[in-house]
């Protein structure tokens, strides 16, 4: 028996709150939650029993008379339910599984943690909970589930079936996921004893769309390795690589799932999951770009150039433990070249010119003049303007240029990173565009304003990085850091650009465009 009668009591789910985290996305209930839940965007739900009997401060989000009824949560209204040491306190557990079972929509999952009877006291012995009213293994919850799904007409995939009896942990987690029945096919799928992959890694990125496609640079390699490779990020970022085929497997948390003063606690956890677990959260913005109220963000400038001055790409091989090779890259999906070859005009010179990135100092002041120029001197370029939404304000005056394509906040970032890799040319400031194509044959042209060569451009190919240049007397630049408002960054009093992209003349950008 692992359990120890003088072992801390309560706080159950805290042991396996950061494995449950694919999970728990989205609206779903933490049932029993006591005095705390186990995450900020679970709804809380409690009877405060224990309050009334033992002085315990209980102040749940929903307070009811009893967990095995739900009358306040609509059928099919949650993504998921969790329940830590619950179950074996209520006397009509199928019941209260059935009940909890309506309320998770289709697609979506019901997480058990429960005492195993082979590693806690049993029902009416020795150190036994008196409130317990089941021992429970888990064949007894599948059992019982399975009567609760065919019920409901319903069938599930059981994801996750652990004895967890390591440490101070006495129980058995189980996860299932609500599936629709389909006539001929197996109603209950047990999904969990599927073989393993012999070698796993895990690539764990958050971030933009630039630092996914730079992320994206170490997967070839992994799997040159052999690695199963599985990659922990946002909606946002499997949006980026959904079709990239280096990537098997997804872990996906939502924006904030788990609060950052706990992501170390949380990545901890999920590397034991893995054989090789890869962390680049931060490993360009927050080190070699160093964010607002961090140490490294004031530092001396020469101390930041010298320290900094290194290839984000090269850093980001040598972080994840693989030999660099230029592979970062963008897969659209069939649909979406044939979009971007029907928005491409036939027989012109195609430019796509990314307006704006997402930081202050990544637009470039002088865009109108350059497209002017082209305009009156190239009569075979078109220009398609990109960029979110608010970069229709920099497209303004030139919606009725039949030459210029005003698309900004009209194309996914998808469509526009496929427009962009169909090009004749891209143009812009750092962006996830530019970083898109980065090792295609296309001609590019960069206006670098946080970073140096060596950090972005270093090995890009048939690329013409457009720097401040020592005449223009901007002692700022490279400046290593990101900039979130212009109190660290220099501007233009009458354009309002930073003071690296002012500098940049359109005289600059034209010349490369005219030889491309």
């Amino acid at each position: 028996m692992v359990w120890k009668i003088t072992d801390p009591q309560g706080d159950e789910a805290s042991k396996v709150k950061y494995l449950v985290v694919p999970y728990t996305r989205g609206v779903g209930l933490d049932l029993g939650c006591g005095p705390r839940k186990a995450f900020p965007h679970f709804i809380g739900v409690d009877s405060c029993k224990d309050t009334e009997l033992f002085g315990v401060p209980i102040r749940p989000d929903v307070k009811v008379a009893t967990c095995e009824r739900l009358d306040e949560f609509e059928p099919a209204s949650c993504d998921f339910v969790f329940s830590s040491h619950l179950l074996e306190h209520i006397e009509d557990y199928r019941a209260a599984l059935a009940e909890w079972w309506q309320v998770i929509k289709v697609g979506g999952h019901l997480v058990l943690y429960l005492p195993h009877r082979d590693l806690y006291p049993n029902v009416g012995t020795y150190g036994a909970n008196p409130d317990h009213k089941h021992d429970f293994e888990p064949v007894d919850i599948c059992s019982a589930m399975g009567d609760v799904s065919a019920a409901a007409g319903t069938g599930w995939d059981l994801l996750v079936n652990e004895v967890r009896g390591a440490g101070r942990e006495y129980s058995f987690l189980q996860v299932y996921r609500k599936a629709e029945a389909h006539p001929g096919v197996d109603r209950f799928r047990h999904l969990w004893m599927k073989p393993k992959p012999e070698k796993t890694a895990c690539v764990c990125r958050f971030g933009g769309f630039g630092d996914m496609i730079m992320a994206s640079n170490v997967l070839p390699a992994l799997k040159r390795e052999g690695f199963h490779v599985t990659l922990m990020t946002t909606p946002k970022g499997q949006d980026i690589l959904q079709h990239d085929p280096h990537v098997d497997a997804w872990f996906i948390q939502d924006d904030n799932q788990v609060p950052n003063h706990e992501l170390a606690m949380f990545w901890q956890a999920q590397a034991t999951r893995f054989d090789r677990f890869i962390n680049l959260s931060e490993s360009v913005e927050g080190t070699l770009l160093p964010i607002p109220g961090r140490a490294n963000f004031f530092w001396p400038d020469h101390i930041r150039r010298r320290e900094l001055n290194k290839n984000y790409l090269e850093w980001t091989s040598d972080l994840a433990g693989v030999p660099y090779a230029s592979e970062s890259k963008f897969y659209p999906s069939p649909a979406e070249e044939t979009r971007a070859r029907n928005r491409l005009v036939p027989g012109a010179f195609n430019v796509v010119f990314a307006l704006a990135g997402s930081s202050i100092h990544k637009f470039w002041p002088h865009m109108d003049s350059l497209i002017a120029r082209c305009m009156l001197e190239l009569p075979d370029v078109h220009f398609h303007l990109v960029g979110d939404h608010a970069c229709k304000i920099l497209e303004a005056g030139w919606e009725l240029e039949p030459r210029v394509h005003c698309l900004s906040g009209e194309l996914s970032i998808r469509d526009t990173l496929t427009l962009a890799k169909f090009a004749d040319c891209v143009l812009g400031p750092e962006t996830g565009v530019l970083n898109a194509v980065a090792f295609e044959a296309l001609p590019k042209i960069i206006l670098l304003s946080h970073s140096s060569i060596e950090n972005l451009t270093k090995h890009w190919i048939n690329t013409a990085t457009l720097t401040p240049t020592f005449a223009d007397d901007v002692k700022c630049w490279p400046c290593h850091r990101l900039h979130y408002s212009s109190e660290h960054c220099l501007q233009n009093p009458e354009t309002g650009a930073a003071l690296c992209q002012q500098a940049i003349g359109p005289e600059r950008a034209f010349e490369p465009l005219r030889r491309a």
